[in-house]
């Protein structure tokens, strides 16, 4: 979906967080109902959405309690998108006011629990989503996730989805996961479960550690960026250094530990592409005091040069803003603010400038103002620099606006 605010898979996790409050409330098996919620958005947007657009959503939520303490349920959003005509339009004959509108499923996801296990299936988090936990600006813990995958295809997605098994006992919770492939157009031998992942997260006292290990998978998965940097998020493109396959997820293996010293949290982490041969030693240090938390970083890079910066976050009443410093391999200097006035109206505003580039910018003000009843009227204008490569409907970190100005009103339901 396009939301600035909203967004579809904000509500699956709403829905499924109230099916799994009902799971917790309810001893008696049987079906527990159905949680039902809905967003939408109505604006104009010129750059981007070529003038007047919608879209909506519909999140849906249903659970059973079963025998031995198990609860089966599942999860699934359904999306409604006007102005990009898709295959399975309403109206494929083209007549009629509303023959843009398409309709499509996504966030399915088929779960059972209990007994301090789990296992998932559809589009859901791989293992490394939910173990790994790495350092700002690490270049080699390029760990695949599900979006990486579905994000990655332009015709469509080669993986249908995530199978994951999770399994808490003691301190230790474990994931494994695989990647449910139905046969790439570029690979006909990728076909069933490939691209294993295992990780484990373990605390003792004040110390956390864990560990997560990635299977390569040689063969295609996706359209695979050739611009994207080795290491960034598992999927490569030719011009990669090391790569035979385009498309190929690399095999990754990575630990860290983390520990809360004098009100200070610190990390330290190690990642290595064992396709590559490269690896990244990451460091860092939050440290939090009144309504600032302060955060430095550094990451030893063996292929490129090394990353390291500084960030500030500050919180207090109506006031909240970040600016953070990145140099090295990465160079990105960014400030970001948002003003609660009272009566429902907030303020947002922001400028990044991206790779060191004075031309690769983003910049964005806006205002929202609630309506009531789940409702917002929001006012945005987005810009992006000259050689900005990002994408033109996210302009911002903290708070996403389109480029250009937009005039909305969301609901959520």
């Amino acid at each position: 979906m396009k939301s600035i605010l909203l967004t579809s898979t904000a509500l699956v996790a709403f829905a499924g967080a109230a099916a799994a409050e009902s799971h917790a409330s309810a001893d008696m098996m049987g079906p527990q109902g159905v949680v039902w919620g809905a967003d939408g958005e109505f604006g104009y947007n010129k750059e981007v959405e070529d003038g007047f657009y919608f879209d909506g959503g519909l999140a849906v939520s249903t659970s059973a309690g079963m025998n031995m303490g198990l609860t089966a349920g599942l999860t699934l959003d359904v999306d409604l998108t006007f102005n990009d005509a898709e295959g399975d339009a309403v109206d494929p004959s083209g007549d009629g006011a509303f023959s843009n509108i398409g309709i499509s499923g996504s966030d399915f996801v088929v779960f059972v629990e209990g007994q301090g296990a789990a296992v998932y299936a559809g589009d859901t988090a791989t293992a490394s989503e939910k173990t790994w936990s790495g350092t700002t600006n690490m270049e080699n813990d390029g760990f695949l996730e599900v979006d990486d995958v579905n994000d990655g295809a332009d015709d469509g997605d080669f993986v249908d989805g995530v199978i994951r098994g999770d399994l808490a006992y003691g301190p230790v919770t474990a994931s494994l996961s695989f990647l449910m492939a139905d046969g790439a157009d570029t690979n006909g031998d990728l076909d069933g479960l490939d691209g294993l992942q295992f990780g484990a997260v373990s605390t003792f006292g004040a110390f956390t550690v864990g560990m997560t290990y990635q299977q390569g998978v040689s063969g295609a998965l996706v359209d695979a960026d050739d611009t994207a940097t080795a290491g960034s998020d598992g999927i490569l493109g030719n011009s990669d250094d090391g790569v035979e396959n385009p498309g190929t997820v690399d095999e990754v293996i990575g630990v860290f530990a983390s520990t809360t010293f004098s009100g200070a949290n610190v990390k330290v982490a190690y990642a290595t592409n064992l396709d590559t041969e490269e690896d990244s030693v990451g460091f860092q240090l939050d440290y939090p005091f009144g309504p600032v938390t302060a955060t430095v970083f550094y990451s030893i890079e063996s292929a490129v040069d090394d990353n390291y910066g500084v960030a500030v976050a500050y919180a207090n009443g109506p006031v909240a803003a970040t600016a953070y410093y990145h140099d090295g391999n990465d160079q990105e200097i960014g400030l970001e603010g948002s003003y609660d006035f009272g009566m429902g109206l907030t303020m947002y505003a922001g400028y990044i400038q991206n790779d060191g580039d004075s031309d690769a910018t983003e910049a964005y003000a806006a205002a929202e103002y609630d309506l009531g009843g789940g409702a917002s009227l929001i006012a945005a204008y987005g810009d992006a620099g000259d050689t900005y490569t990002g994408a033109n409907d996210e302009i911002g970190n903290s708070y996403e606006v389109n480029e250009g100005t937009t005039i909305a009103v969301s609901f959520t339901f």
